[in-house]
């Protein structure tokens, strides 16, 4: 199972948790019903105390208040599950994972999308120096209501600092974005790569690299998540799972796993 499906199967889960709340507060909202239907009582009667009807009358009451109660639990429970739902659904809407059938095109189109627009940023910066009304014309904008806006910004002296349309700071963390996206590119790209060895390998390779001694550490990579047990013998042997391979120390590997 993806990391992308693990949090699909979450999100369904509490869409699921959140039906059942709301189930059981319409449930508890009818059964806190005040009529004389439901409890035998005339609306708004107050407790008659001494009548024989007065321990009747309090058990009724409190009977009320407890699905009252109960009913506004569960309503307040439903929203926490649909608020926990609606954050899961937003993050797969906007995030590419690492397993991802098309993460890697994914991220290449997010980096394309990005440079475009911090090259746009750039260009109207570079036109609003200038004060080139024609060139911002160009790119659907108002020279003359960009001026406004950032003016705008640095009114009463807050923002003084702010004399660009697209302040310097948008353009370093949309860079630092960009960067990250490269970053994550390249190593997805490794980690599809080393499956590929393994999957043309018979489903597993090991392989051996720079150590102290001559193959001191390995990384092992399988094509397809191996069984429990084999993953229960590497974390035995002391390795670690990082960047879709298991690390760890050579000598330490299973027998199963050494080749001949």
């Amino acid at each position: 199972m993806t990391y992308r499906e693990r949090k699909e199967a979450r999100l369904a889960k509490r869409e699921e948790w959140a039906a059942a709340r709301e189930r059981d507060a319409a449930q508890h909202f009818k059964a806190a019903d005040p009529s004389e239907a439901a409890t035998g009582i005339p609306f708004g009667q107050p407790i008659l105390v001494g009548h024989h009807s007065e321990g009747r009358h309090r058990r009724a009451l409190a009977r009320l208040d407890a699905h009252m109660s109960r009913a506004c639990e569960s309503t307040k429970m439903a929203e926490r599950h649909l608020s926990v739902a609606a954050g899961i659904s937003d993050q797969l809407d906007r995030s590419i994972y690492s397993d991802d059938h098309n993460a890697t095109e994914a991220l290449r189109e997010r980096i394309a999308e990005r440079e475009t627009r911090r090259e746009r940023m750039k260009q109207v910066n570079k036109l609003y120096r200038a004060k080139d009304a024609d060139g911002l014309a160009t790119l659907g904008l108002d020279l003359t209501r960009l001026i406004s806006a950032v003016a705008h910004q640095s009114e009463n002296g807050r923002l003084t600092w702010l004399t660009l349309p697209h302040p310097a700071y948008e353009l370093t963390n949309l860079g630092a974005l960009i960067r990250t996206d490269k970053k994550r590119l390249a190593e997805i790209t490794v980690r599809q790569q080393r499956v590929a060895v393994a999957d043309n390998a018979g489903g597993v390779n090991v392989e051996y690299f720079d150590g102290h001694t001559p193959r001191e550490w390995c990384r092992v990579t399988f094509a397809e998540k191996p069984p429990r047990e084999m993953l229960n013998a590497l974390r035995a042997a002391g390795f670690r799972w990082g960047a879709g391979s298991w690390t760890g120390r050579a000598d330490a590997l299973p027998p199963n796993l050494t080749p001949e």
